[in-house]
């Protein structure tokens, strides 16, 4: 996926200086990338939706393998941003915002690394909104349900509108959209959602009768 590879590049690049003179040991910290997305899998469980994974990510370290200079906040930054792209082409769940970030412990023997994982709920910045008439409705999760009742991700309050109406979500490098058994259904340029298709920017979405144009490009 060219998205990794170039965040792999940028890390080796951030590194390039600062594995000799923080890391002492035989980690490098390129390997943690790896290391990461293998935790990430391990703590893939599978929820109302679909696949959800670990979003707090706590690396221990060995102070032998750490030196005495502080590690560079971008590394961090970086790191999460992997989790981020897996989690998009995986079509994993992430409940709320990535967090990565290394530590030296002591009980971590040189040349070892633990990961401790957390699934922590909380507010994740927009990655795609739907448009409509009278309103903009943001998608902050992925995989997300999105319906008129309390527990949808995305609340639409509509009458034709379903409690759990659609799921909306990235896998594999596409946007698809699904119905979740509603009442008055799901549509992507007329095309029925009862399996998964695909949707890509300024496409017409229809939940019920309420007509939303898919954006995911409004940042740019």
């Amino acid at each position: 996926m060219k998205l990794v590879r170039d965040l792999e590049r940028r890390l080796e690049q951030l590194v390039e200086g600062v594995a000799g003179r923080v890391f002492r040991g035989k980690l490098h910290p390129a390997e943690l990338s790896a290391r990461l997305v293998r935790e990430a899998d391990l703590t893939r469980v599978d929820g109302p939706t679909g696949p959800v994974a670990a979003n707090v990510y706590a690396i221990h370290l060995s102070p032998k393998d750490v030196g005495e200079f502080d590690l560079p906040e971008q590394l961090n930054r970086e790191l999460e941003q992997r989790i981020e792209l897996e989690a998009t082409e995986r079509g994993w769940r992430l409940e709320g915002p990535t967090r990565v970030w290394i530590e030296a412990h002591e009980s971590v023997g040189a040349g070892r690394v633990t990961v401790i994982t957390e699934t922590k709920p909380g507010e994740r910045s927009p990655w795609a909104q739907l448009v409509g008439p009278d309103q903009t409705y943001e998608l902050t999760i992925n995989r997300c349900v999105i319906g008129r009742g309390a527990d949808a991700d995305t609340i639409v309050s509509a009458d034709t509108i379903s409690r759990r109406h659609a799921m909306v979500w990235e896998e594999g490098g596409a946007t698809w959209v699904v119905d979740l058994a509603s009442a008055n259904g799901t549509f992507v340029e007329g095309v029925p959602a009862t399996e998964p298709l695909a949707i890509v920017e300024g496409q017409r979405l229809v939940l019920g009768t309420l007509p939303l144009r898919f954006a995911q490009d409004w940042k740019a």
